[in-house]
């Protein structure tokens, strides 16, 4: 239950912070300058208002949420901290004798108030703000993607399904010893994921009715998490038990990451305007629509979007073109005129080469030469051992082909004017601006904890990036706003 505003109680030692919280401390700053008074309207339909137990503030939840992102700190050091910090404490409207929550009703504040459609709220009102105290003049986005890594491990869906299977066996063999002797025989170390597949299914006819009777809360869960991955063939999909959404994605040809990617729109002012989280694989050119038209609702006006040479695809120009953008955005010499027909393969900028839907890359590329060809192309060679073993080979591998390959054609007027744009000085001038967003990166990932995700799954690392995204953006309009408040 969402109770009433109630009027801070007057304490003796309130004037302490006077003496401790310096004027110019960023948290002082922070609480004179930006207004958090949108949070109790902005979440009032995730409490019930009649019913239950009284509900903490939700602006002083929210703040502490702030706080959390603001100084990178974990649930349990962010209530230490504001045991005996005074400066946290004036800036969440405590006493300075005052005790904070439990650090329990933070993750359950997280898990039950917030949803992706109030992430998006709370970052289009640090927006509004800017726009309010005349911060942002621009027209053009500055758009980029930095990669976050998970916390656990990456598997192939061979190792998890194995892994599950030696799990159930082992409970087996401790709590209904006589089901052992309707083990199927397990397959070889080198079996691939449908030899696994095959033995899973046959594992559980074996011995799946006498678990569900008889056998241990061990192992029922481990029976009913092979099934639930081997139902609509889920295995093919997840690279890891621990993370379900994480995928493998690529910074470079050589240097991997497993985790997320998020995708960012920011103005010249540093301000960010717009965002999106997905998973490691993705591509970052893909994105530059929806960073647009979410920085446009936020009330920005978009006449230029810069950003590196994923962004130059011809959707995106084409995209760009209807709405009267312009792209700053260089063209890649290798497919400076590619038309792309199949798009669940996608252009991997770091790694300069073609990623397949399973996330591996081409190991090497070469003109396509076959006859009877009208137009030019490029065939980007995938390795055939990772193919014939691949999850996801089914419609894309074709059993006893040699070689597998995605190819893309050359068309030579494809990309004729953005080519003739960049070579001007207004597009060597405006791409200077690019530097801006890798700076803004670097600050959420090494002053934030952006790095690395703070928990698993895609919804966990949504309300992160969002989170850290509002904190640079209230740091930014408050170190605008510096000089005209000293």
């Amino acid at each position: 239950m969402l109770k009433p505003y109630e009027q801070q109680r007057l304490s003796e030692y309130a004037g302490l912070y006077d003496v401790v919280v310096d004027k110019n401390h960023l948290l002082r700053k922070i609480k004179e300058n930006i207004d958090f008074s949108f949070v109790n309207p902005m979440l009032k339909e995730s409490y019930c208002e009649h019913f239950g137990r009284p509900a903490k503030e939700p602006e002083k939840m929210f703040k502490q949420e702030f706080l959390k992102k603001l100084y990178d700190l974990s649930d349990e050091a962010l209530i230490q901290n504001i045991k005996v910090n005074m400066a946290f404490k004036y800036f969440l409207g405590m006493n300075p004798e005052d005790e904070p929550v439990d650090s329990s009703l933070l993750t359950k504040f997280r898990k039950t108030r917030i949803t992706e459609d109030i992430l998006e709220e709370m970052l289009a009102e640090t927006v509004k703000q800017a726009i309010e105290k005349g911060i942002i003049k621009s027209r053009m986005i500055i758009v980029d993607a930095t990669h976050s890594k998970t916390r656990a491990r990456h598997e192939t869906p061979t190792q998890i399904l194995r892994r599950l299977t030696k799990e159930l066996r082992k409970e087996v063999y401790r709590t209904q010893y006589e089901l052992s002797g309707k083990f199927p025989d397990k397959p070889l170390e080198t079996a691939d994921l449908s030899e696994e597949i095959a033995y899973s299914r046959r594992l559980m006819e074996a011995v799946g009715q006498a678990i569900e009777v008889n056998g241990s809360q061990k192992a029922k869960s481990a029976l009913s998490k092979i099934s639930e991955l081997l139902e609509n063939e889920k295995i093919k999909e997840i690279q890891s038990l621990a993370d379900e959404d994480a995928k493998m994605g690529h910074k470079s040809e050589s240097n991997p990451f497993f985790g997320y990617k998020t995708h960012v729109g920011m103005t010249e002012e540093r301000i960010i305007t717009g965002l999106e989280v997905t998973t490691g694989e993705a591509a970052d050119g893909k994105h530059l629509e929806k960073i647009v038209e979410q920085s446009k609702e936020n009330g920005i006006v978009v006449e230029e979007v810069c950003g590196d040479m994923a962004y130059s695809s011809k959707e995106n120009l084409d995209y760009a073109k209807k709405n009267g953008i312009k792209i700053i955005s260089k063209l890649n010499p290798i497919l400076s005129n590619v038309v792309d027909r199949e798009s669940s393969f996608i252009f991997n900028k770091d790694a300069d080469t073609y990623q397949c839907p399973a996330g591996n890359l081409s190991i090497r590329a070469a003109k396509d030469r076959r006859k009877g060809n009208k137009n030019p192309g490029i065939s980007y060679f995938f390795d055939i051992e990772k193919c014939k073993k691949c999850p996801m080979r089914d419609g894309c591998y074709k059993d006893g082909a040699q070689t597998k390959s995605h190819n893309v054609t050359i068309l030579s007027d494809t990309h004729k004017e953005q080519k003739a744009f960049q070579e001007t000085e207004y597009f060597k001038a405006r791409a200077k601006q690019r530097y801006m967003i890798e700076a803004k990166n670097a600050e959420m990932k090494q002053s934030h904890g952006l790095g690395k995700a703070d928990s698993k799954g895609l919804i966990a690392m949504q309300l992160q990036s969002y989170f850290t995204a509002f904190v640079v953006n209230v740091k930014r309009i408050v170190t605008v706003l510096e000089p005209r408040t000293a």
